[in-house]
């Protein structure tokens, strides 16, 4: 039958003008032909309530189905007798509530309907089902699910992320890629994980969080503890976070407290994502102090320039400083 392409493609709001104006001349036709494109409308309306998946299937298949089953069942009806008409299509439209529910009674219990967010060259903020929030790092990664219906919350991420999570004692929330496994009740934390690192970084703001190796080897953060994964050797380590930027790149706040050269320019780096090259290796000896909120490249650079006695170049993928410094 022609007319289920179209049917369907109406249905989905896909149908062209031509389509449409087809559709209607079928429709008035016959009174049975506007009583199957209900019966097909309810039986999607009714699907969709029951599942966020889209449904999919053959149109040419499912009529010559219909037809096969006629004459199974009456070798003597015709799919052009008028006397039929009505009867055949509610056949059809039978037909096509069984194949409905049979697609959606085997996919019922598959896996739920995974959702990306994937940031380029920017930051990006994501709210999960259960409310949880997200922010990620630019040229990050991540997959969950459009509804958290099993025993955890389980997401990947491949890059940086900081995670707010909602507390559920009764459902656990799970990060993971190849390497790893992080698994908190509710809590925040920052997760540095890029497949160009060789280190996994967990960084503990809130609460509880257990960090693990995908070899077996585990630790328990709390509050300003750091775990750390070498992706080489398998190996976990907990430490002390003295790094008082890690968040730099989500809430735009950037402290140096009497910090290193050496130190600020891995945080410029970190931060505003272009490497930074020291010309004469004097200038590590210096130490820096100030505070930046949401600054741009230019503000940092025009303050170290004032406070240090050094020049700095901005090329087209690093920053040059020269001058003896301090």
């Amino acid at each position: 039958m022609e007319y289920w392409d179209i049917i369907k493609k109406s249905i989905n709001n896909e149908a062209s003008a031509e389509e449409k104006a087809a559709l209607e001349s079928w429709l008035k036709e016959d009174a049975a032909n506007v009583q199957l494109l209900e019966d097909a409308k309810a039986t999607w309306n009714m699907l969709g309530e029951t599942t966020n998946t889209s449904v999919n299937f053959n149109a040419n298949s499912a009529w010559n189905a219909v037809q096969e089953k006629i004459n199974k069942e009456n070798n003597v009806v015709s799919l052009t007798s008028a006397n039929n008409t009505k009867w055949i299509y509610r056949m059809a439209a039978v037909l096509v509530l069984s194949l409905f529910s049979t697609w959606y009674f085997l996919n019922r219990n598959s896996s739920p309907e995974e959702l990306v967010a994937q940031s380029n060259n920017e930051r990006l903020r994501v709210t999960l089902p259960d409310g949880s929030k997200v922010w990620l790092n630019s040229n990050s990664k991540l997959t969950y699910p459009k509804q958290f219906n099993s025993n955890t919350r389980a997401v990947k991420l491949e890059g940086e992320a900081f995670f707010d999570v909602t507390k559920n004692h009764e459902q656990p929330f799970v990060i993971s890629n190849a390497d790893f496994e992080v698994k908190v009740l509710g809590t925040s934390f920052n997760v540095l994980a890029y497949s160009k690192l060789s280190d996994v970084v967990v960084t503990v703001v809130t609460g509880t969080v257990s960090f693990q190796s995908n070899s077996g080897e585990s630790v328990l953060l709390t509050k300003d503890e750091t775990g750390t994964l070498n992706k080489r050797n398998k190996k976990v380590n907990e430490i002390i976070n003295n790094d008082t930027n890690f968040m730099a790149w989500q809430n735009g706040k950037i402290e140096f407290d009497n910090t290193s050269i050496k130190s600020v320019c891995t945080t410029i780096k970190d931060y505003f994502g272009i490497d930074v090259i020291v010309e004469n290796q004097n200038v590590y000896n210096c130490k820096f102090t100030g505070s930046f909120n949401n600054p741009t490249l230019q503000e940092v650079l025009t303050v170290l320039e004032n406070t240090l006695n050094i020049k700095t170049k901005i090329n087209q993928s690093s920053i040059t400083i020269s001058g003896d410094g301090c």
